[in-house]
């Protein structure tokens, strides 16, 4: 939990923390709903209004758009915004804000820049429509055509590999640009069907090279190269059935990228794009849901927006604004022949000498259903390199499962290996 595993060029592995939030700016009204980068700059659609996202901490409201569902996409310098089931362009070089004439029509669910076009799905419906080429204040009434290889309705377009995937509700369809003006623009590439589709709207996100998305099969998946490749596991699975999935967002930290699965009651499932593994984000002391909607790049940092319409920035400060980054690590459960045996000693293998602070050992000896209390040890101040981090006399057990758990805003690393002598 708030922790993620980083291989060592020794074949170890090291558990490191995960990045914290350091607020950023504050928007009016509730609900980051999307974020974007057109041009460098960073936009993001929050309490029904289209704001421009600076460097020096500070915003700009640059106008009404629509409250509920959006998304967001850059074409040639034009800011496009899909907001509720409206569609809105925002220009920087003039400053103006517009809502452009509907055109094959007019309910939108998403919006997509794809080869020089803005893309637009129907809401609740199987049309999708372009603009002109490079103009997406303009929405032609024939530039439209029907995703019509399945039976069922539309929930979002997203361009990679040079191809147009038109993700369903039980089924996605690639496209291509066939270079051809006006209603030809578009085709169904050859055999470009398949039978998964989205969980729900948001449940996507980007990442170079293809997308990563929790499908309607209750499985996450990554997208690439025309293939859905099942990344998933069983705790994962169970997540996505039994609690409420709100979104899917990504960033990066030194090396990994990261894809989150974002719950309304529960932390977020993480995967590790570097390692394949998957580890919990949480917020406050009690591990609750991770209380963010959107990312997007600001300035070279992964940003957030969270539903109570901060702007957070991502970054190493092992705690979440004024709030503790509680990490916790639960081990294997440990068993020795059956037999009772007396623990006499646990070591851990931390980054000594680096940073203060206190670390929390918890037992537990009957699989992890009730827990001893905190045994707390001191890391050792700044100097102390040599300094060992050892429970002893520890009582008997026939398994053994430990907890490590630590709140300091201090960077600690550890070995994902311990030392159990009995």
């Amino acid at each position: 939990m708030n922790v993620y595993a980083e291989p060592t060029t020794e074949g170890e592995r090291v558990l490191k923390s995960v990045l914290g939030m350091t607020p950023h700016t504050q928007l009016s009204g509730v609900f980051v709903r999307a974020m974007g980068r057109v041009d460098g700059v960073t936009y993001a659609v929050c309490g029904g209004h289209l704001w421009r996202i600076n460097l020096d901490g500070s915003a700009n409201d640059l106008g009404a758009v629509d409250t509920g569902p959006a998304s967001m996409c850059g074409n040639n310098g034009y800011v496009c915004v899909q907001a509720g089931t409206r569609y809105f362009v925002y220009d920087p070089q003039t400053d103006t804000l517009t809502e452009p004439a509907a055109g094959a029509f007019s309910d939108i669910g998403s919006v997509e820049f794809y080869g020089n076009y803005t893309v637009l799905t129907e809401a609740g419906g199987r049309l999708f429509q372009w603009s002109a080429l490079a103009n997406p204040t303009s929405l032609p009434g024939m530039n439209f055509s029907t995703a019509d290889g399945k039976d069922d309705n539309l929930l979002r377009a997203f361009a990679m590999d040079g191809r147009l995937y038109l993700f369903k509700a039980e089924s996605t369809e690639m496209w291509f640009n066939t270079g051809e003006a006006g209603a030809d623009a578009m085709q169904r590439v050859a055999g470009g069907v398949w039978d998964i589709g989205l969980l729900s709207r948001n449940m996507i996100c980007r990442f170079e090279g293809g997308a990563f998305i929790v499908g309607s099969d209750n499985r996450a998946h990554l997208v690439s190269s025309g293939g859905f490749q099942p990344v998933s596991t069983p705790p994962v699975e169970s997540a996505i059935k039994l609690l409420k999935p709100q979104a899917c967002l990504t960033y990066a930290d030194e090396g990994h990228t990261f894809f989150a699965i974002i719950f309304k009651d529960a932390p977020a499932w993480v995967y590790d794009l570097a390692t394949g593994e998957w580890h919990e984000r949480a917020e406050g002391v009690n591990h609750g849901p991770w209380n963010v909607a959107a990312s997007c790049l600001l300035g070279k940092e992964w940003a957030v927006g969270r539903n109570n319409g901060e702007i957070s920035v991502l970054r190493r400060t092992n705690a979440d604004g004024s709030q503790p980054l509680v990490r916790e690590i639960t081990s294997r459960t440990l068993r020795v022949d059956g037999q009772r045996a007396i623990l006499r000693e646990f070591e851990l293998f931390l980054q000594q000498g680096y940073s203060s602070g206190t670390i929390y050992l918890q037992l537990s000896r009957d699989g992890g259903s009730t827990w001893t209390l905190p045994k707390p040890k001191a890391i050792g101040g700044q100097g102390e390199y040599g300094r060992r981090t050892i429970w002893r006399n520890l009582g008997q057990a026939r398994a053994l499962t430990a907890k490590i758990r630590w709140t300091e805003p201090n960077d600690c690393c550890l070995s994902t290996q311990a030392r159990v002598v009995t």
